[in-house]
């Protein structure tokens, strides 16, 4: 009965209150990064935005901002502590939020948000907000200087805080003694790479939040792989399988055996967690290529026994790898868009003219019209003249339109 009820409770909640109620979930499993990733899936797949850690909104957990979107909490971010996270929100909650990042400095007490807890907020993007700055300034030091920005911040909020501290105690109030702190100049550098930006957060956060380095490759990873790493938590419950796995190589190392064999192993993040990989013997020389952080590869195998085992252990056994980049071209050969007759209309028919002209590949194009009522099909179109390439802008609109399907040969 007790159980019932609150089934009942949580169902309404979700039904009725999606936002506030996954805040609050992704709250209480804060700590359990698999957890977390799988409610974020879940939070995707509602049509709710997880934005990432802001000084200027995050509270300590999972927080539902005024525009509806859940926002991560600071507790989240790896070498943030309780008290530094406390100190930012009394600080905003008394004096409003932060302009910028001097104000930032020059307001919170930097023995309680030191150096460290800048430079972790600083890579997992809770600083994004001060819109002038981007995240590798902060690492980034002025030409014949061997301090990061990060550094100097710390250096000035001090000066500032030590010298407002001394004028409030002073019989004359130290005018214009602040006239003397100048406040930092920020490094001009480029931005972090996508891969480095994502690297930096997952490494802080957990996970991948503002994106995933896969986004590039949906298109494959979707289509042509038939398991996903978290699949292969249970393998005996993929015993005898064939399994074609995408991801990106986040780590790698070479070693030699006591026989002084080489081996090798590298370990693969897809969207829904990592898997190591192990190769020796033949395998190594065969698949080393591949052991390269930053590789986006399809990996082919089966589970089956080890060789040698004795108590029938279980492993992934890799019989191919290829890069990703090469898979959209030597694979598809034809797309088949399929359009609900109920959502054919002039503007969808201009946005599909306009993304798929002088766009020459080697890709059949075809439409189906159907009746979405019935189910009927009313007409089949394609030009065996025309090809088209694939492009990402052609499958991103696809996929932002729910009411078009589309399959490929």
């Amino acid at each position: 009965m007790c159980y019932a009820f609150v089934a009942y409770q949580s169902g309404y909640l979700k039904a009725h209150y999606p936002a506030e109620f996954m805040a609050g979930v992704l709250s209480r499993n804060l700590t359990d990064i698999s957890k977390i990733t799988t409610f974020m899936e879940e939070c995707k797949r509602m049509g709710m935005e997880v934005l990432g850690p802001d000084v200027n909104e995050s509270y300590r957990k999972f927080t539902v901002n005024k525009s509806g979107a859940i926002r991560f909490g600071m507790a989240g971010v790896k070498g943030v502590g309780a008290g530094a996270v406390e100190e930012i929100i009394r600080v905003r909650e008394e004096g409003g939020p932060f302009k910028d990042i001097f104000d930032f400095v020059e307001r919170v007490n930097l023995q309680t948000v030191n150096k460290k807890n800048l430079e972790a907020l600083a890579a997992a993007g809770g600083f994004d907000g001060f819109t002038d700055l981007h995240r590798a300034q902060y690492f980034a030091s002025l030409p014949g200087e061997q301090t990061t920005f990060v550094e100097n911040l710390a250096r000035y909020g001090n000066l500032y805080q030590n010298d407002q501290a001394t004028a409030a105690s002073s019989l004359f109030g130290a005018a214009g003694a602040n006239a003397a702190i100048t406040k930092p100049v920020a490094p001009v550098c480029e931005e972090f790479s996508i891969l480095e930006k994502l690297a930096r957060e997952k490494d802080l956060i957990g996970i991948y939040l503002s994106a995933h380095p896969l986004d590039v490759y949906k298109l494959e990873i979707n289509h042509f792989c038939t398991t996903k790493f978290k699949d292969l938590e249970d393998l005996e419950k993929m015993k005898g399988r064939d399994v074609t796995m995408g991801g990106i190589v986040t780590a790698a190392r070479s070693g030699t055996t006591k026989k002084g064999n080489p081996y090798g192993i590298m370990t693969v993040d897809d969207y829904t967690g990592s898997y190591e990989f192990a190769f020796f013997g033949r395998d190594y020389p065969e698949f080393a290529k591949f052991m390269v952080e930053g590789y986006y590869i399809l990996i082919k195998g089966k589970v089956q026994e080890k060789q040698w085992s004795k108590d029938g252990e279980l492993e992934v056994k890799v019989n191919k790898i290829e890069m990703l980049d090469g898979v959209r071209e030597s694979r598809i050969s034809g797309i088949n868009i399929q359009i609900p007759l109920q959502s054919l209309d002039d503007a969808l028919v201009t946005d599909l003219a306009e993304l798929t002209k002088e766009t020459e590949g080697n890709v059949t194009l075809r439409f189906s019209i159907y009746d979405k009522e019935d189910q009927t099909q009313h007409a089949q179109f394609f030009s065996r003249s025309t090809k088209i390439n694939l492009s990402d802008e052609i499958v991103d609109y696809l996929d932002s339109h729910p009411e078009i399907s589309f399959s490929l040969s």
